[in-house]
């Protein structure tokens, strides 16, 4: 049986037989508890690449349908073309969905798959409750009752299951013995914690002959996707349609020891959770602790519809993914009472409140104007009394549920340490509106 340090030593060495590479002064190390991660051993400067990874190591749906003769006549000389799927199977089945079974069937080939040295570095299927939420033992998910990320599990569940069944419908008789629901769960665990959207990564992603939209489906990225998240950290992706290589440069300098980070994007801990299985803890310089509200969309198209909460400030430097979604003007001298609250929920309240009244009698306000204040008080009292309504009934909901303190499994813990920081939000929040109206 190899060790972990093994197996990556064998995936890094598989990259580079592909032409990639892993910077000399960077190692994979277990950090804090977590698998694998990197660490560089050496200095590591700002604008070096991390990781370099041929097109041809990644896998994705692109492999499924790579040369397949009735499949448009999407053909890629850099991507490795899998057995192929059933052209029913292919046609019907969302891209997303085929490329978790590109995955399977991946893994059921073992080691005569082109993949193997990847696959076996991944967390495997005996282990998936301990991955993602969505995946947990039913009495981990009821620690997070009360919480929005329960209602979002109950419906990932739902969807996974209606997926699988919906998919299996046109693979061949007797392939259900061979892919399996738990087998479905575990891809989809894998994509949803370690893909990548192709737009962003995959060269001249645009330009491809496909059959679905580009980012319709993700793109698993073999040793790129070791590097942990941080909000703080400058890293870029890059993809070079000469070169054919997907690259992961830091922007930051790096001293031996330190771990170097990859950064998902400016996500709240109740996406993280959901999405990677992990929150970042609170600390004086960094907090990611939001709840989501959401609203009524006005239309198909209105994106708007959800909207967070912060524990500290938006404009406080530690509030990092807050800062990233105001929408306004820097310098505002936002009121008190609103400086918690997304500036596009404040906005979609006025409008909502307003939009019963006379037009003539309604000013149009900017959003510098709302945050600041300088609204009717009369409206501005109704937000006040809409938000604070909202934030009690959910922090309620939240109390109502009672969850052990003591003997817990991971699963629990994590949820345990997510739920007490929703609480806080709501409390810091309600504290702000109940100033405002005393």
């Amino acid at each position: 049986m190899t060790t972990s340090s093994e197996r990556y030593a064998a995936l890094v060495q598989w990259v580079e037989e592909g032409g990639g590479s892993l910077h000399p002064a960077v190692e994979i190390a277990q950090m804090d508890g977590m698998r694998g991660s990197f660490r560089a051993k050496d200095t590591v400067q700002r604008g070096d690449v991390i990781v370099a990874l041929p097109v041809s190591k990644t896998l994705s749906y692109l492999n499924a349908i790579n040369g397949h003769p009735d499949i448009l006549g999407f053909r890629s000389n850099s991507l490795k073309a899998v057995d192929f799927f059933p052209t029913d199977f292919l046609k019907t089945v969302p891209a997303h969905v085929v490329g978790r079974f590109v995955l399977i069937q991946q893994y059921l080939l073992g080691s005569k798959s082109e993949w193997w040295p990847y696959i076996r570095t991944l967390p495997q299927p005996e282990h998936i409750g301990g991955m993602l939420p969505a995946l947990w033992p039913e009495d981990d998910v009821d620690f997070l009752q009360g919480t929005n990320a329960y209602v979002a599990i109950k419906e990932i569940k739902s969807t996974l299951k209606e997926e699988y069944k919906d998919a299996m419908k046109h693979l061949p008789d007797g392939s259900r013995a061979t892919y399996t629901r738990p087998l479905y769960l575990w891809a989809y665990g894998i994509f949803t914690s370690r893909s990548f959207r192709p737009s962003l990564v995959v060269p001249e992603a645009e330009s491809l002959d496909l059959p679905c939209a580009i980012d319709d489906f993700s793109v698993l990225l073999p040793l790129y996707d070791l590097g942990n998240h941080s909000p703080r950290a400058n890293s870029s992706w890059r993809a070079d349609h000469q070169s054919q290589l997907i690259s992961l440069q830091c922007g930051e300098a790096y001293a031996p020891g330190q771990q170097v980070f990859n950064n998902y994007g400016m996500k709240t801990n109740a996406e993280l959770l959901l999405g990677y299985g992990f929150i970042l803890p609170e600390s004086e310089d960094l907090h990611n602790d939001y709840v989501h509200i959401k609203t009524r969309p006005a239309g198909d198209d209105d994106l708007s519809a959800t909207h967070i909460v912060s524990l500290r400030p938006m404009s406080d430097p530690s509030s990092v993914v807050g800062k990233s979604r105001r929408l306004t003007s820097p310098g505002v001298d936002v009121v008190p009472e609103f400086s918690r609250i997304q500036d596009s929920l404040v906005s979609t309240l006025y409008d909502a409140i307003t939009s019963t009244s006379n037009a003539d009698e309604v000013e149009d306000l900017r959003m510098d104007d709302l945050m600041a204040g300088q609204m009717p008080r009369a409206i501005h009292d109704k937000i006040i009394q809409a938000l604070g309504s909202k934030l009690a009934f959910d922090m309620d909901t939240l109390d109502e549920i009672e969850v052990p303190r003591e003997g817990l499994n991971g699963n629990q813990q994590l949820a345990v340490q997510y739920r007490d920081q929703c609480a806080k939000v709501f409390e810091n929040a309600l504290r702000s509106l109940a100033n405002a109206s005393s």
